[in-house]
């Protein structure tokens, strides 16, 4: 059977409208790498192509995700990583990688560039690192869907393409960051007290909750609870359960002629003057003043 390489990319542009977007795609692709065959594959720009024995460093950020073989990456800092199928590993500007398949299996790689202030506040802010490229991937059917949006909408050529890809390429990080969060617990039992507690939440906001009795029914510690649910949703239990009723209230307020004081019941808060105080500290305004505008805005 023939060795070959099946193949498409693109490289793009980028104006100036794309920079002030904030998140901007470089090039983007996939490949299926045929057990012996030659990588990496050419007609790559002179700064995007390299062999194994030099490595390569780039001036912007890529994912490459692997969805099937097996392989090899290297990059400074960290070493040498094995690479399976559900895998996908980040490069990083002005840091040294190489990577290839194993040339017994090949592999089928899927990647996209991208750059730009909200790529690099992401890395700064240590959403991602460096120190840890390689990513287990928890839902590869989703992963896959957003690179076949990427390909679809590079072959339609649709408007604002830049825009389009910069939506998916977001939707791609942010999968990559669940999976990230996930691997920070590894007692699965425990994550689902946290995806229990959310379902509670959301399913009653304005139900009386004791949170530290809630860690108790769902057999963690209060302590673990609170730092466990901030890594998976980004805010703490508490405030987390505020912005579930604030949303709620400033529902109620713009759709039914209710007073505040009923509003702030329905919404859980114990009191009006504290829901009063509460939702101007979250919105910067007092809710008669929300009714109005939304009333306005209607």
């Amino acid at each position: 059977m023939e060795n070959t390489v099946q193949t498409f990319f693109r490289y793009f542009p980028v104006s100036r409208r794309d920079e002030k977007w904030g998140l901007y795609v470089t090039t983007a692709g996939q490949s299926r790498i045929t057990p012996h065959a030659t990588y990496p594959p050419g007609g790559h720009p002179k700064n995007y192509n390299f062999d194994w024995r030099r490595g390569r460093v780039l001036t912007d950020h890529q994912v490459i995700y692997i969805s099937s073989g097996r392989g090899w990456f290297e990059s400074r800092g960290v070493g040498r990583r094995r690479i399976e199928s559900g895998d996908a590993f980040l490069l990083f500007p002005g840091v040294w990688h190489r990577y290839a398949p194993d040339r017994k299996t090949g592999w089928d790689e899927h990647w996209v560039g991208f750059d730009g202030e909200t790529a690099r506040r992401l890395v700064r802010n240590g959403f991602f690192s460096l120190r840890a490229p390689v990513l287990r991937v928890a839902r590869e059917d989703a992963v896959l869907g957003v690179f076949g949006d990427i390909m679809d909408a590079i072959k339609t050529h649709q408007p604002a393409l830049q825009q389009v890809l910069a939506g998916l390429t977001a939707r791609l990080l942010s999968l990559l960051y669940s999976t990230a969060q996930a691997s920070l617990t590894e007692d699965t039992r425990a994550v689902a007290a946290i995806h229990e507690a959310v379902r509670l939440m959301h399913g009653d906001p304005k139900a009386r909750f004791d949170l530290p009795e809630l860690a108790r029914r769902l057999h963690v510690s209060y302590t673990w609870f609170r730092r466990t649910f901030a890594q998976q949703t980004g805010l703490g239990p508490h405030q987390y359960l505020l912005q579930l009723r604030i949303a709620r209230a400033r529902s109620l307020l713009a759709e039914s002629n209710w007073p505040v004081k009923e509003i702030a019941a329905q919404s859980g808060f114990e009191s009006e003057y504290y829901f009063c105080r509460v939702f101007k500290k979250k919105t910067g305004i007092t809710p008669g003043a929300w009714r109005e505008q939304s009333r306005r805005r209607a």
